[in-house]
């Protein structure tokens, strides 16, 4: 056998591109990639653990190298964030379906304060009213007041709308939508819309105050109240002496003595309807407003305190006052009821009995162009005022806080500026009138 010459077996190692090491990642980014980048139905999804449940969410692009490497960078960022506790899944993520979910639990777990936007009107209002209700910080008049507004006006349009929802658009969208409401088949005014936003600004203020909005919460910036419509002072429509003395005289006997006094001492409907016979001081000629007869949170008629504590008065009395008084006193000495004025059968009076089968039926009778029973009040303010009574002393009757009500309101009925200041000519007026009966 022929034996060959082989050279010894080498191995051949062929060069190898040396493999280059990774470039150091940043600082803070998620070096060991947790959470995965995957795909789902042609798109581009991304899975982690957060507050130990799992989260899947999507990206909204298209499967591709380059979308998926875009959205694992960015879930690098994420998983940086939650591990940092400064991550919020609703800012996000805000479409996402758990993103209320998730807030709730950041919010529970964390101690966070809900923000504008999760906080629904409905919630909120619920708690305000009831909170208020309890207080007894406003009447059961005002508080009566508020409900209706609430229940006919702001929870039906504000409901279910966030805090968040609210600005100087919405509002105004509102008022439209509440004058194509009516009330009674009449459009409300102006006045109305702007009293209905009283407890809205105080459940936005108080809500701000809840959840630690602070100051940076104003939804109202921007927006302004309602003007007066008209004549500012159209509800302003007082009694003349004559029509005054037509009217005593087309009021059914027992009814007299009311009406006078309501003319000739300026008092609330409600704050009347209230006197107790202690509380006049026949001796020091001192009449107490310490009460008013008013309406609960069922709109129920109900004996209440005043309608501020201005209200709460010591009303010096004048010479007709006290007349007025006196023949009050001897209808009251016959029933010896409750309250000082009261209904033929020794009952409290009901106003709205009262303006139904008295009132509008007597001024029907005299010949008097038919108006409110509050225009007893602003007869007082006015025939003081063109008189030239002291503005001062008619906001103490009236139960003002100071005169800029009484200027602002019945300003333009002023007539002789050089007056009393203590009722004198007032009385005279009234003694004259009188007298010239007699």
């Amino acid at each position: 056998m022929t034996h060959m010459n082989r050279a010894k077996a080498q191995v051949i190692r062929f060069p190898q591109t040396e493999k280059v090491k990774d470039k150091p990642r940043k600082t803070g980014l998620n070096t060991n990639k947790e959470g995965s980048v995957r795909k789902i139905n042609g798109k581009v999804y991304i899975d982690f653990m957060y507050l130990g449940e799992r989260a899947r969410e999507c990206s909204d692009l298209a499967w591709n190298e380059k979308n998926a490497k875009h959205v694992r960078q960015q879930l690098d960022k994420i998983m940086v964030e939650i591990n940092s506790g400064s991550f919020k899944f609703a800012e996000v993520f805000p479409n996402s379906k758990k993103a209320d979910y998730f807030a709730e639990k950041e919010r529970l777990l964390f101690g966070l304060n809900k923000t504008p936007d999760q906080v629904l009107f409905n919630d909120f209002a619920l708690i305000w009213y009831d909170l208020l209700k309890d207080s007894g910080r406003v009447s059961e008049r005002t508080l009566w007041g508020y409900k209706s507004y609430l229940d006919r006006y702001l929870k039906p349009y504000f409901g279910n709308l966030s805090f968040g929802e609210f600005n100087k658009i919405r509002f105004t969208k509102f008022i439209s939508w509440a004058k194509r409401q009516k009330l009674r088949k009449k459009q409300i005014s102006n006045e109305t819309v702007n009293k209905i936003f009283v407890p809205m600004k105080m459940i936005c203020k108080d809500a701000a105050i809840e959840y630690g909005w602070g100051s940076i919460y104003n939804p109202f910036f921007g927006f302004k109240k309602l003007p007066p419509e008209g004549d500012s002072y159209k509800e302003i429509f007082p009694f003349s002496m004559d029509e005054q003395n037509k009217i005593s005289v087309s009021l059914p006997d027992h009814w007299k003595p009311y009406f006078d006094a309501a003319f000739k001492i300026g008092l609330r409907q409600g704050e009347q309807n209230a006197i107790k016979h202690n509380d006049i001081d026949w001796l020091n000629g001192l009449l107490h407003i310490r009460r008013a007869i008013t309406l609960d949170k069922n709109g129920k008629l109900v004996e209440g305190g005043t309608k501020n504590r201005y209200s709460r008065r010591v009303i010096k009395l004048i010479p007709i006052m006290i007349q007025a008084l006196k023949a009050q006193k001897k209808i009251y000495d016959s029933f010896k009821c409750e309250y000082f004025f009261c209904t033929t059968n020794g009952e409290r009076v009901d106003p709205s009995n009262l303006r139904r089968r008295i009132w509008n039926p007597s001024l029907k009778k005299a010949g008097v162009e038919l108006r409110q029973m509050k225009q007893t009040r602003h007869s007082f303010a006015t025939n003081a005022l063109s008189c030239g009574e002291n503005p001062l002393w008619i906001a103490k009757i009236m139960g003002h806080r100071d005169t800029n009500m009484i200027i602002k309101v019945y300003s333009k009925f002023i007539e002789n500026a050089a007056g009393f200041k203590d009722g004198t000519n007032l009385n005279s007026i009234y003694q004259g009138s009188i007298n010239s009966k007699g």
